[in-house]
């Protein structure tokens, strides 16, 4: 490395440098201990970006890592800096989706919640409450499973490799995955007066992308993802027709999740022109930010034109049930309370098994007491009629 006067930056180990053309360069310099106990060092300059450089040097952990040289970790080493080493070291052992997977959750989850913590402090007791504590009321509980086995693999990575002496979070309490916690029917939707109710409260107390997003769902018994997946040449305003192809999640966009699940579905008026303001929105938001309106945008995006926070229907239920203290029931939920709702109005089956994306059969079964409490009506109804006294 060429006699630069190398100064450091926020980052542990990156450091920014002028080459000779006076253009500033960044560097990074990496020092352990190898198994024979002797001090080593890696290095590498030349870099634009102190990102690029900060990737370079994860490569460079991960390597070690993987061939068997002891790190001797720094006690200022956090919790994201460790995940990104253990992220590189097993990249190519995973297949398919699952390092898209991992991914998101160390960049959703881990570093935003417990990313700033030093590895060597991190107890139980921290991560009990700034991790798993704040994901009950966001995730579902078989998620925060997910995301706490990975986290768990991230821990006994160091606890095999000497980093630390042991692995603190093991007994960390899970909630418990229960059907009032679950996307299951049962109490999971709201009555026609409890929906109207928090309508209105979304309404007064959130922005328009997530009001538009709520009463979508209601609306129409959409899947999240599909809403999600939803972009503007699929919603035709003339017609009064939504389209129904894809769904999207934390994995990326594909194809509906069955043949029935691909649909059209008919707009309210009152939902027409809910949509139609909420697009004038947009396109001014995206010209505020010097972007152009295209049909092929998703539909549902935040305040700086990204594509809507993957948990925005759950946050905003969450919310809305804190501060109004509204029914609380999961994203899912609203599908459940168009159905029980379509139920009870006595609109045919096959009609509202088509607009939900599901076969008969589907419909029948999911939904058996709303149908068994409307044959029960129906009887009572007959025998007001028939009345043999």
């Amino acid at each position: 490395m060429a006699r630069y006067k190398l100064n450091p930056t926020k980052k542990e180990n990156i450091y920014w440098y002028l080459n000779t053309n006076k253009k500033k360069k960044f560097a990074y310099r990496y020092r352990f201990y190898d198994p024979n106990g002797m001090r080593r060092e890696r290095k590498r300059q030349n870099f634009n970006t102190s990102l690029e450089a900060e990737r370079a040097l994860t490569a460079i952990k991960a390597t070690i890592l993987n061939g068997g040289e002891k790190i001797v970790v720094n006690d200022n080493m956090i919790v994201s800096q460790w995940v990104e080493i253990y992220f590189e070291s097993k990249l190519s052992h995973w297949k398919g989706t699952t390092p898209k997977s991992y991914r998101n959750i160390i960049d959703t989850f881990i570093k935003p919640l417990i990313g700033q913590y030093k590895l060597s402090r991190l107890t139980k007791s921290i991560y009990q409450s700034k991790f798993i504590d704040k994901l009950i009321p966001i995730a579902a509980p078989k998620s925060i499973e997910t995301y706490h086995n990975f986290f768990i693999g991230c821990i006994n990575a160091a606890v095999e490799d000497e980093i630390l002496e042991k692995n603190r979070i093991l007994k960390a309490e899970l909630p418990r995955i229960e059907k009032q916690n679950n996307d299951e029917v049962e109490g999971n939707y709201l009555t026609p007066t409890e929906l109207e109710y928090l309508l209105q409260c979304v309404k007064q107390s959130c922005d328009i992308s997530r009001y538009t997003l709520i009463a979508i769902l209601a609306a129409t018994g959409m899947r999240r993802g599909e809403a999600k997946a939803l972009r503007w040449s699929e919603v035709d305003f003339e017609n009064k027709l939504i389209y129904i192809n894809r769904t999207r999640d934390v994995l990326g966009e594909r194809s509906a999740k069955t043949l029935n699940s691909i649909r059209s579905i008919d707009m309210t008026d009152d939902l027409a022109f809910q949509l139609d303001r909420y697009r004038k929105w947009c396109i001014e938001r995206k010209l505020a930010y010097g972007m152009q309106h295209k049909d092929d945008d998703l539909v549902f995006i935040s305040k700086t034109c990204k594509p809507l926070n993957q948990n925005a229907a759950r946050l905003t239920l969450l919310q809305t049930h804190e501060i109004y203290d509204v029914k609380l029931i999961s994203p899912h939920g609203l599908r459940h309370t168009f159905a029980t709702i379509s139920i009870a109005a006595g609109t045919p089956p096959t009609t509202i098994a088509k607009i939900l994306g599901m076969t008969t059969a589907t419909l029948f079964k999911t939904y058996a007491h709303s149908f068994a409490e409307k044959e029960k009506q129906a009887m009572q109804i007959l025998s007001n009629i028939v009345n043999f006294n």
